[in-house]
């Protein structure tokens, strides 16, 4: 395979991507001498690897300074020449024209979750360039769990085409002796930019009723990194902190090693490669309790909020105090950090590599949560009757948990189990689907109406209502997808004419989402249901995306037709009028009413969460189940399949 790799941060001073772009290619040629790799860049490159055999070159006959207009302008002749099987662009972007397939890493979202933390250069160029890299990408890597549910989150990319493959310590961090600073410090080392918070580090650091410590910063300034050095100023610490700038590579395990702690409030992070690089050379760790950080340190450090600064001032000072507990930290760090390695990282790349240029990428492993057939048949039934529910035969196999089955090997089985439905059950569904008819009857005009309200583009039947199993005509459950960045002022809107309309306890819109952002970052059996259920009555073929977006359904409920789901109401045909009226209102009205919309509706909606609650409240999901019966229903359905498997 010859796979083009993107080198455009291999120069320079380097920090937290472009080691991972060194590391990794390090590891992945030390471990594979069969593969070429053609080494890309817009400034000349000069790699040196013992460890090649001459599977690598790299590609200088180009270039240009402005890394944007060589990656767009001149890489798509480089990579005509070069005719690789795969691209690997390591640091967000690709270029706009690409041929040739591609997977793309995206560190993290702080583009899109702190936007306020980068240049507004910045913004403006990767706005709408990540989203489409992503989208077109065959995978993208990630390095952390936390990163990959947030690309899920904000770019709408479906789970199975994301792969994390952790980053790890080099060999050179290990403990060695400290530096030989006559005072004790706490260290930091990054860059410096407000994503990591060292305004609130310095005043928790001059908070400290101790005075016999520094506080070394080490890094390179960045956007608005100046911030920093004036903090210390207002608070008279000239003398005690001190700004290191950029250390090199090889002096950084010495710093570590000789810190009381290293202290990495960050406010967000992809993954954090200085927290595991501290830990590998036994420096006692405090870092944030959000992001990928509170993953990465997995109990082998002092967690704090990072935007509380009397909390992580008072981490600082226990350190300080505490001789016993900084030996505990180190040695748990020591061990953390050797869950972390390089070669791990190539493996899982170059298994990527692999996956993405294979004929599908569909094929991935069986769910650990398998059942044998007369498992699944028990578990979907008792299911059912959570609901007062019974199932017909057909109804069975098609919601079976995990269990494909062929209908020939089904009818089988469930005759050998002799099943049938509960029949004081089966009188009181029929009842309750007349009145589940009957309401759906009546609140159709109104739903014609509704599906007329600008931006909204799906709106199908969920819950009791998608089953026809409706206790009382109240209560229409409803499923509806907007247009992207219209959410909240779609929500505002249905809201207010459902009000006036006197259907405001009538119409439940339990759940709202963007569509671009389909696929769900809730995978469990609850989730999975609540979609394979739905039945749409107005935008079938966004449906039928938002299906395609999620295969985790297809996972729990492997003989789910969406056809069937699909057909089961006509659909509600688009007015003319609807596509007219949104032109004019995205003309600028829209965009203003959707922040307002938030606001307003964001504070009034977080007074109403309670502890049972099941409620998400982002620019692209609204979920809005105030009383949830989520947790109780998992708890029962898994209870079911222990005792049938204990029974056995």
């Amino acid at each position: 395979m010859r796979i083009a790799f993107d080198g455009t941060v291999l120069h320079g001073r380097k920090s937290g991507v472009g080691y991972y772009c060194e590391e990794l290619l390090k590891a992945m040629v030390a471990t594979n001498h069969t593969d070429q790799f053609f080494v890309f860049s817009h400034k000349a490159l000069n790699l040196s690897l013992p460890s090649s055999n001459g599977n690598l070159k790299v590609t200088n006959e180009s270039s240009f300074p402005v890394r944007a207009v060589y990656l767009h302008a001149l890489l798509p002749r480089v990579l005509d020449r070069i005719q690789p099987d795969l691209c690997h662009y390591t640091n967000f972007l690709a270029p706009i024209s690409q041929a040739q397939p591609y997977v793309v890493t995206i560190h993290d979202m702080g583009l899109e979750v702190m936007s306020n933390a980068h240049p507004l250069m910045k913004r403006l160029y990767t706005r709408r360039l990540i989203p489409r890299v992503a989208k077109q990408a065959r995978l993208i890597i990630t390095n952390s769990e936390y990163s990959k549910w947030e690309i899920v989150r904000h770019l709408g990319i479906a789970e199975d085409r994301i792969r994390v493959t952790p980053l790890a310590a080099s060999p050179e961090f290990k403990p060695t002796p400290g530096s030989q600073k006559s005072n004790p410090y706490f260290l930091y080392v990054g860059n410096l930019e407000p994503r990591k918070n060292l305004e609130r580090l310095i005043e928790a650091f001059a908070r400290m009723p101790q005075k016999d410590h520094e506080l070394l910063i080490v890094g390179d300034r960045w956007y608005r990194g100046e911030a920093a050095e004036k903090k210390v100023r207002a608070l008279g610490l000239t003398g005690r902190v001190k700004f290191l700038g950029y250390v090199p590579r090889t002096e950084l395990p010495s710093l570590y090693s000789g810190a009381t702690a290293f202290v990495y409030a960050s406010l967000l992070e992809g993954f954090g490669l200085p927290v595991v690089e501290a830990m590998a050379c036994g420096a006692p760790v405090i870092t944030s309790n959000n992001s990928s950080l509170k993953e990465i340190a997995n109990g082998a450090s002092l967690l704090v909020d990072p935007q509380n600064v009397e909390e992580l001032s008072r981490a600082m000072s226990n350190l300080a105090d505490d001789k016993a507990l900084r030996r505990e930290l180190s040695a748990k760090g020591v061990k953390r950090a050797q869950a972390f390695s390089w070669e791990n990282t190539a493996r899982l790349t170059l298994d990527a590599y692999h996956e993405a240029v294979s004929a599908s990428t569909i094929a991935r492993a069986k769910s650990t949560h398998s059942l044998d057939l007369a498992d699944a048949i028990h578990q979907t039934v008792e299911y059912g009757k959570l609901f007062q529910y019974p199932l017909t035969q057909e109804e069975v196999r098609e919601r079976l948990f995990t269990a494909q089955v062929d209908e020939a090997t089904f009818d089988a089985s469930m005759k050998s189990l002799r099943y049938e439905p509960d029949a004081e059950l089966i009188a009181l569904r029929a009842e309750r689907e007349q009145i589940t008819d009957q309401a759906i009857r009546e609140v159709h005009p109104h739903l014609c109406t509704f599906a007329s309200i600008p931006f909204i583009r799906m709106i199908a039947f969920s819950g009791s209502t998608a089953h026809r199993n409706m206790t009382s005509t109240a209560d229409v459950e409803l499923y509806v997808i907007e247009e992207d960045g219209k959410l909240w002022a779609t929500y505002l809107t249905a809201m207010l004419w459902a009000k006036v309309k006197g259907l405001r306890k009538t119409l439940c819109m339990n759940y709202m989402i963007s569509d671009g952002a389909l696929p769900l970052f809730e995978h469990d059996a609850f989730t999975a249901q609540q979609i394979a259920s739905l039945k749409p009555i107005y935008g079938k073929s966004v449906y039928d995306r938002f299906i395609g977006a999620n295969p985790f359904v297809a996972k729990w409920f492997p003989n789910f037709d969406a056809t069937l789901h699909r057909g089961a109401y006509a659909e509600i045909p688009e007015r003319k009028s609807k596509a007219r009226l949104e032109a004019v209102l995205r003309m600028g009205f829209v965009q203003v009413f959707e922040r307002f919309s938030r606001f307003v509706l964001g504070r009034y909606l977080s007074g109403k969460v309670k502890r049972d609650s099941d409620v998400q409240l982002d620019p692209r999901h609204l979920k809005l189940h105030f009383h949830s019966h989520k947790k109780n229903v998992l708890d029962a359905t898994l209870q079911s399949a222990f005792s049938r498997s204990n029974h056995e």
